[in-house]
């Protein structure tokens, strides 16, 4: 019916932008795969509600923000146990570019890695997914104040990092 067409136009085509939002917060594949599954069944079951939320893609990151951080939270609980963290992936590899570029390219997205929590979600979703200072504010749950706060402090932590690995090859 209408409800479902809405949910195949509207949120099966969200998946990976979901994908690569859950993968940068819990930095492991099957993990993010988990996340996206439940944010699915979570947006499936509210299929009739749809028509009623103004930014449906806002509101399907914020579940997958949510249930990313019960991850997290589950994580630290097992952490003692020495399993964790999984090495850093990249978020993105070009191919077909210069090594060099490829290099200065990795560098970036582990300095994104090393940002405090919020900076690294606030990058993410600007710089890397594109998002309006609205939507940051929609899906972090925070001030679009505080969302423009947090990115400038981001860029300043990663402008000081990636100017320290050019000039000392860290």
């Amino acid at each position: 019916g209408m409800h479902s067409d809405l949910f195949d136009r509207v949120v099966l085509p969200l998946r990976h932008k979901l994908f690569r939002f859950a993968f940068m917060l819990v930095n492991s594949r099957p993990e993010a795969e988990d996340i996206v599954q439940d944010a699915m069944m979570k947006l499936w079951i509210k299929k009739n509600d749809l028509s009623k939320i103004g930014n449906i893609e806002a509101w399907s990151m914020t579940i997958t923000r949510n249930l990313a951080h019960d991850h997290l939270r589950k994580r630290k609980s097992r952490s003692s146990s020495g399993l964790l963290p999984e090495e850093i992936k990249t978020l993105a590899a070009t191919e077909g570019t210069s090594l060099e570029f490829n290099e200065k390219l990795n560098h970036v997205h582990r300095c994104i890695d090393l940002l405090p929590g919020k900076q690294k979600q606030a990058v993410f979703l600007r710089d890397i997914e594109g998002h309006s200072y609205k939507e940051i504010s929609d899906i972090m749950g925070i001030d679009e104040n505080l969302v423009k706060v947090t990115l400038f402090r981001a860029r300043d932590n990663l402008r000081k990092r990636i100017l320290k690995i050019e000039n000392y090859g860290l």
